[in-house]
């Protein structure tokens, strides 16, 4: 975190990326949200965070069964994790000069565009 290279009143460019995993017994989804704010192509923060979420053994065989997870429900769940990293950058930043910058809502359909197929 570098909030002495804020300018006020210039543009924040975020950046993020997702990227989605199992474990081996396929009942855990982990997504991991990587986002970092630039302004005039310099650092200002960078975070990155991984999101576990428990899958019931029914929905685990289901994954099993199908060997990927549907577009939607990334989707879904990394809506979920960029709630869980707006709270972490909101509690992170008090009381620097980048807590006022907001995280903009993000287009997770431009995001994730695909399924996630894994090899069981």
């Amino acid at each position: 975190m570098f909030p002495d290279l804020l300018i006020n009143g210039e543009e924040v460019r975020v950046e993020s990326e997702f990227s989605f995993g199992v474990n081996s017994e396929l009942n855990d989804v982990i997504c991991n949200t990587k986002l970092s704010y630039t302004q005039n192509e310099k650092l200002l923060l960078t975070t990155e965070v991984r999101c576990y979420f428990d899958i019931s053994e029914e929905g685990s065989s289901q994954l099993k069964q199908q060997g990927r997870i549907e577009v939607g429900f990334l989707r879904y769940l990394a809506t979920i994790a960029t709630g869980t990293v707006r709270g972490i950058i909101h509690t992170k930043t008090e009381n620097t000069t980048l807590n006022p910058v907001v995280l903009p809502p993000l287009n997770l359909v431009e995001a994730i565009k695909s399924d996630f197929v894994f090899k069981q």
